[in-house]
């Protein structure tokens, strides 16, 4: 992911496979956490940069998360300085 040249971010939609704990989503921050059919969890929301993304990601792994996908869904959103 790259930062837009306005100073924005992306949104980005990761699904991974287990089903989260909804008194556990606040390690996910302003992340929505949305539970699906499947059985897997949708986490949506914006990252700054293509680093805090990896960083996220690479929690999720160290978590034994199995990532299904990870798409970026909307180009910038507005990040307070």
């Amino acid at each position: 992911m790259e930062t837009n040249n306005t100073g924005q971010g992306n949104m980005y939609r990761i699904k991974v496979r287990e089903t989260l704990d909804p008194a556990k989503t606040e390690w996910f921050g302003g992340l929505t956490v949305t539970l699906l059919e499947d059985g897997g969890t949708l986490l949506t929301g914006p990252f700054p940069d293509q680093s805090a993304l990896r960083g996220f990601l690479d929690q999720l792994w160290n978590l034994n998360f199995t990532m299904v996908s990870v798409e970026k869904v909307g180009n910038g959103f507005h990040h307070e300085s």
